[in-house]
This record gives C-alpha cells, structure tokens and sequence, in this order.
C-alpha cells in the first residue's frame, strides 16, 4: 500500500508524498507502470473525531494542501456498491495514493542496478570479518556469481562498508538488534472473486477499514481473480525460521471482517494465504544507521510493515549514511536500542495503525 495517511505524524506523511513523486518517476522509467495511482479509502466505523486516526489523517492532508474527499455511509454505497455503508458512518478517499506490485518492481530495480553494473554474488551468509571493532566483510558459503558457483566452499568478500538490509534475519544476523527488532509474524489471505472488473478502480479501491481499530485493509482484484486482505496488528513474535502458516481462526475472522463490510466476499473461496515476516521496530520508526560500537556496519531495517511505500526515498538514504551525508530524512532513523537515551521520545511519535 502506498499513501500518506499517517495520523497526526506529518514526519510519514511528507515522506510519503516524496515517495510518491518517486514512484511517478520509476513508471515514466518503466515498460508498463507498478505505482498503480488508484487512491486510498480510509473507513471509520463512526465519525470521525479529533485525536482518532482517520480524522488526523484528514486534517494533516488538508493542512498539507491536499484535498481529501469526505465521504459518508450512504454514498459509500452508492459509489462503491461492493461496501456495506451502514458497516461505516464515516471516511474519506485519499489521493494521491494506490499500491505497487511489489514483486514486480524488485525484479525491475534488480535489473536496472544490473544494467549500471551491479555484480550480484549470493550465499550463504556465515558471519561479519572484523579486525577488532572495524568490519572488513563478511564471509559466506556456496558463492553464486551469474549463477554460476565460484570461488572455496567459504569465501570472504571484503568491503568497506557492510549494509545489513535483511528485514526479519537481521537481528538474527546482527544480534545487538535484538534490543530494538522483534520478527512479528502477520497474515495475509487471497480471495477469489467471479467479476474481477467489479473490485477494481474506480468501482474498489485500496482500503484501510477502521485499521487503527480492527486493522483491515486490502487491495483491488487482480486480473486473475485474487483480492487480497490484510491485517495489521500486534501479531505474533516467532523465530524468523518458523514462520508457520495462516490459521482457520485467521481465516474465519477474515470471512468475518468481510460479512460485514463486503457481504458479497463473505462465502469467497480462498485462493492462497501467506504470513509475513515484519521486522518492527520496538517504536514503529525505520533503522538506517551505522552501528556506533562497529565501524564499516551500516543497519537497513527495522520496516515495522510500513516501509516498502518509501521505497524510491530509502536507497538515496542508506547510500547518505553509508557516505557520511547529511540528509534530512535521517533524523527518524538514528541508532538506539530500546532502554537508550530517546526511547521514550520516540515511543510518542510511533506510527500507531
């Protein structure tokens, strides 16, 4: 999902919007566009109040100079009939916003950081190359290059700076980031739709539907069929090895969720279910950072399920820390482990959906 609804924490929503302008600029790069511009429909299950999610969120936008389009029950289901207005007194579309189709635009930055001569090697990773606190590398076993194995069954490739950007494995790898990182795991289903034109823009947008309460929200039908519905929550803690599979409670809640708010999917047939691995940070903000007890150790996570939307602003980042750059987005992104100086700051400005 990409947007810029973030409450009252205009932090996100200006990084958003840069990211956004971002995404516009890899379409206009791109043979087919993976930024779908489609919108955000942010549902409240009451009016919306001050202090609540969705009314934050709408003021910041307006305040921002956006125009967010309110939008009540019944017209919710005038304009989208697929929505039970009566589920929802209140909400708003948001744009600019939509979604991406993740897989497809990692494939596509891979090869466009091939064609700059990027020279992929894989492995498995063993451990960091240290000469005392300075990290030199990193050593790694069954050395791919091109796809084809190279080198000793351990090799060390050395470097003058080493970017951990491992999501859920990099506290696994990294193990001081146990005291800032925990592996959630969180569910996502896939439903099968019979009239997939009806569950896509502009009859169905991306939702989020009273998320910072009961945290569901999803995405447009695919041309295949499958709508996909998430949950954003506390999750579960688990061992990045076991991350398990989607429950039938899970599930049953999920058919739940859609009786009330989109009748029609109630009885869908599931496609596919997948639980995905978060890396949240003990505040909700990003790590992007060098680690101060380890020169030539430069952190990339700590997504807390809400970072792939600022992908075209976090390269330009990491490539600034790595560098020694100054740069305005870091600030949010600094080093700390939970019980350090600022814990308690940043757990006020928490993104809270």
């Amino acid at each position: 999902m990409v947007r810029m609804d973030y409450g009252s924490d205009v932090f996100y929503h200006e990084l958003a919007d840069a990211s956004i302008e971002g995404w516009r600029r890899w379409n206009a790069d791109w043979d087919r566009p993976l930024y779908h511009d489609d919108g955000f429909l942010v549902l409240s299950p009451a009016t919306m109040r001050p202090g609540g999610f969705e009314f934050e969120s709408f003021r910041v936008l307006r305040e921002r100079g956006f125009t967010p389009e309110r939008i009540g029950g019944r017209e919710l289901s005038t304009r989208f009939p697929s929505w039970n207005g009566s589920a929802y007194a209140d909400g708003y579309i948001s744009r600019p916003g939509g979604w991406a189709e993740s897989g497809a635009v990692v494939a596509e930055l891979l090869a466009a950081a091939a064609r700059r001569g990027v020279r992929f090697v894989s492995g498995a990773f063993v451990g960091l190359v240290a000469e005392g606190s300075r990290v030199r590398g990193v050593r790694v076993t069954s050395v791919v290059a091109d796809g084809i194995q190279v080198g000793q069954p351990e090799e060390r490739l050395d470097a003058d700076a080493v970017v951990l950007c491992a999501g859920a494995w990099t506290p696994e790898l990294h193990p001081v980031l146990d005291q800032a990182l925990s592996v959630v795991a969180q569910p996502v289903v896939h439903f099968r739709v019979d009239r997939p034109a009806d569950y896509r823009p502009p009859h169905f947008l991306p939702f989020a539907a009273d998320i910072s309460g009961t945290g569901w929200y999803g995405f447009p039908a695919l041309a295949d069929g499958r709508l996909k519905v998430g949950h954003h929550g506390d999750g579960r803690r688990v061992p990045t090895a076991r991350r398990g599979v989607v429950s039938d409670e899970h599930i049953a809640k999920a058919r739940a969720f859609l009786a009330r708010a989109i009748p029609a999917l109630a009885d869908a047939p599931v496609a596919g279910s997948r639980v995905c691995l978060y890396s949240d940070s003990f505040d909700g903000d990003l790590i992007v950072d060098a680690d101060p007890a380890r020169e030539g150790v430069v952190v990339a996570a700590g997504g807390s399920g809400h970072g792939f939307k600022f992908a075209p602003m976090l390269g330009s980042i990491i490539a600034d820390v790595v560098e020694g750059r100054d740069n305005p987005w870091r600030t949010r992104f600094r080093w700390r482990l939970e019980g350090t100086a600022g814990h308690e700051e940043a757990r006020m400005t928490t993104n809270q959906d």
